[in-house]
């Protein structure tokens, strides 16, 4: 595995999930290269499903895919003010404005299915996933 720092979308994980935790995924690939770090919003967005309370072999594969992945915490009043300029300026929905803000503030890559929502955003770096 690389050591290259990599931020990872909710969108990312709920592909893997969905397509039966296969080596054809983005998220499969994306191991092979980086440290995969997801922040503490995207953590709790992917516990937000409503699979994961109903089956607990959801809740159960969620949990082993995240416990393989550095887990971001952040009490940076700067994150905050850079999301809540994020969301103004590009018209991002808050928590793709948080996670926007935490990946340049990081200086980290964000790996998302997504891209559309975030390519709009300045110094933002997005990992290229035909690349991959």
């Amino acid at each position: 595995m690389a050591d290259k720092k990599l931020l990872v979308d909710s969108s990312i994980v709920i592909d893997y999930l969905r397509k039966g935790c296969t080596k054809k995924t983005v998220f499969y690939r994306l191991t092979r290269k980086y440290k995969m770090y997801v922040s503490f919003l995207i953590y709790a967005e992917l516990f937000a499903g409503k699979s994961v309370w109903k089956k607990k072999e959801a809740r159960n594969e969620l949990e082993k895919i995240l416990s393989g992945m550095t887990i971001l915490f952040f009490d940076n009043i700067s994150i905050a003010i850079e999301a809540g300029r994020i969301r103004v300026e590009h018209g991002l929905d808050l928590v793709d404005s948080v996670i926007a803000s935490v990946a340049k503030k990081e200086k980290m890559v964000l790996a998302t299915l997504n891209s559309k929502h975030f390519k709009k955003v300045k110094g933002l770096k997005l990992v290229d996933l035909k690349k991959i």
